[in-house]
């Protein structure tokens, strides 16, 4: 275990950049002050704003579909995205900044594959206590059972890894379950969480004020 007082964590803490300051989605102030109100802003900017408003700071992946406009929302939520080959290598990145500030850093897939593939990442930061949360993106709810595109249960193949997994299936929830799967990486023994996007949920537009995630 690499303890908080490992050889080399200052200097690694000291190269790990500044997130950029949060910057103004769809006309609002910025996230931590203001909820999407009703026909302004998707899935993603959903997402976005309550990861941000939530306390994410870094953000690590690998983007295709249904998640690339995730990642432009985050960043536009003040999020620093680091986009990388391949998910083992964004997951181990995220799992150590994670360790190095603190705070739980994002690890972004999408699905099927790319959720299998970020395992590796997500069981380092399991063993070595560190905080990570997973998002990836997923099948359209109504399209399961139905051989949809990379089809998978994500959340039963994530489970065994994560003190938390679960699917935010609708916009609705999306800043409850981010709120649980957070809390849940860094309460107790720190570790890995997991949410699934739905692509329905992401494409989705909000069609009432969301609760300010906090």
């Amino acid at each position: 275990f690499m303890g908080p007082s490992a050889p080399g964590s200052h200097a690694l803490k000291q190269s790990l950049p500044a997130p950029p300051p949060a910057a103004s989605i769809q006309g609002h102030a910025g996230p931590s002050t203001q909820g999407l109100t009703a026909g302004v802003g998707d899935g993603h900017a959903a997402v976005a704003q309550s990861l941000a408003s939530l306390g994410v700071r870094y953000m690590f992946g690998v983007v295709g579909i249904p998640v690339t406009p995730l990642a432009s929302a985050a960043q536009a939520a003040g999020i620093r995205f680091f986009g990388m080959r391949n998910e083992q290598a964004a997951g181990y990145a995220a799992a150590a900044a994670g360790f190095l500030s603190g705070v739980p850093a994002a690890l972004l897939t999408v699905s099927g594959p790319g959720a299998i593939h970020a395992i590796a990442g997500v069981s380092h930061a399991s063993t070595n206590c560190w905080p990570m949360l997973l998002l990836s993106g997923s099948a359209e709810v109504g399209e399961l059972g139905k051989g949809a595109f990379q089809e998978l249960d994500q959340v039963a193949a994530l489970r065994p890894f994560c003190k938390y997994a679960a699917s935010a299936s609708s916009v609705g929830e999306v800043c409850g379950v981010l709120a649980q799967a957070l809390q849940a990486t860094t309460s107790g023994r720190p570790g890995p969480a997991y949410v699934d996007l739905p692509t329905n949920m992401l494409l989705s537009r909000a069609t009432a004020s969301l609760p300010i995630c906090s």
